[in-house]
């Protein structure tokens, strides 16, 4: 008994709290209800058809009584009036007696032979037994209603099971992604709603893998940043302490500190929950900064053109970051150790001799693997530099522009309001 509550008591939250669950309750409740009223209705109208049959037959022998009584001979025409006709009694066989009144002198009965009814009216002088012509199987038109009630019940709950249908792949697709299923919705439908749905998750999955994919390449770059200074450093501590010992650790130390600093701005990059206030800067401040973090040793091979002032507009430590990734992958990867930077029309450059890139950054990449053969790599074999490169100026509104041409690698960051 107490496992039997147990069970209704699981079913019933079941239902409550499915929507799915909940139709196809809703539906079998009304189905009942709707069959319970069909029977209702059919036995009622069946009732009172019985009812106005036995006031019909009252009304009938009321009238053939006296005639009776004068031992009248009755033929088809006197009774044809009621719809009746005169019954032969040598073929009355296996009768089943529906309704009786009088006694046994005087009365009538209502008799079912095959699917005739019969009257039988008796007297002491004579007896009578007509059958009843009339139609009563007059149920075509309730069961009509009924009928229609029944179909527009089915192709209702057809309609709503169709439009929740959505919602029931939505719930197992998110059941699944607890599992680490992240493959997308490839659903169409008809409703803009629905649709919207779809993309929207389709979307967030997107996000998720973007997030999960940088999230990796981050940290395996940070390890690989990190690893070197502390090598050096944990070299450092084997030699003799001295003033300039203490003086390569100090700047061991500050290199590290930098490098947190720089990953803490890429780690927000990566979630996309920098917020970037659009405000206008000098292009020469900002590249100034940049080659300050490069190593000022290294501006005699960096060539900047430029005929008026230059602007950008953007988070600041964005742009120098972006531009220090710049100049540090055309400064290593110049054939001749050289970069020239240009800035104008509302456009900035990057341009160096080299190889063209593996990949084509112009696109919108998310999975930011380089091959590991290819010169553009870090040691991860992703291209980490060009991944800040991209989604800094894509964030800052500017669109990254990227060619080979004449020898040459040119990036070009393009203000997308001209």
């Amino acid at each position: 008994m107490l496992h039997q509550e147990v069970g209704d008591t699981e079913l019933f939250n079941k239902i409550k709290n499915s929507l799915i669950k909940q139709l196809q309750y809703l539906f079998v409740v009304s189905t009942v209800v709707i069959l319970a009223l069909w029977v209702f209705f059919y036995n009622l109208q069946i009732h009172q058809t019985n009812e106005h049959k036995i006031s019909k037959y009252f009304s009938i022998i009321s009238y053939l009584q006296p005639l009776m009584a004068q031992m009248y001979d009755f033929q088809d025409g006197d009774v044809e009036n009621f719809n009746m006709r005169i019954f032969n009694k040598d073929n009355i066989k296996n009768e089943k007696v529906i309704f009786q009144r009088g006694d046994g002198t005087k009365g009538f009965r209502v008799l079912k032979i095959s699917n005739k009814t019969i009257i039988h009216s008796y007297n002491p002088m004579s007896e009578i037994y007509l059958e009843d012509l009339a139609n009563y199987n007059n149920h075509l038109f309730i069961h009509t209603v009924f009928g229609i009630l029944l179909i527009i019940q089915f192709l209702l709950f057809f309609m709503l099971r169709k439009l929740l249908n959505p919602l029931s792949t939505i719930h197992n697709k998110l059941k699944n992604l607890q599992k680490g299923d992240m493959s997308k919705l490839e659903f169409n439908s008809s409703f803009e709603e629905v649709n919207q749905i779809v993309t929207s998750y389709n979307h967030s999955i997107s996000q998720l893998k973007y997030i999960i994919e940088t999230r990796k390449m981050f940290n395996k770059i940070f390890m690989h940043e990190l690893k070197m200074p502390l090598a050096k450093g944990m070299f450092y501590l084997k030699l003799e302490p001295s003033r300039e010992l203490n003086t390569k650790m100090a700047q061991l130390l500050q290199s590290i500190n930098d490098e947190l600093d720089e990953f803490s701005i890429l780690e927000s990059l990566i979630v996309h929950k920098e917020k970037i206030e659009p405000n206008k800067y000098n292009f020469i401040d900002l590249l100034n900064e940049a080659i300050a973090k490069v190593g000022s040793e290294k501006k005699e091979n960096i060539t900047i053109l430029t005929d008026t002032e230059c602007y950008i507009w953007g988070d600041k430590e964005l742009w120098v970051l972006c531009f220090k990734n710049l100049l540090d992958n055309g400064l290593k990867y110049a054939t001749d150790n050289k970069i020239i930077v240009t800035c104008k029309d509302n456009e900035v450059s990057f341009s160096n001799r080299g190889q063209r890139l593996p990949v084509d950054i112009s696109g919108d990449l998310t999975n930011w693997k380089i091959d590991k053969n290819q010169r553009h790599k870090s040691s991860t074999g992703y291209g980490f530099g060009l991944f800040i490169i991209k989604n800094i100026v894509k964030l800052n509104g500017y669109e990254l522009d990227y060619i080979h041409e004449n020898g040459f690698l040119i990036f070009k960051i393009i203000d997308q309001k001209f």
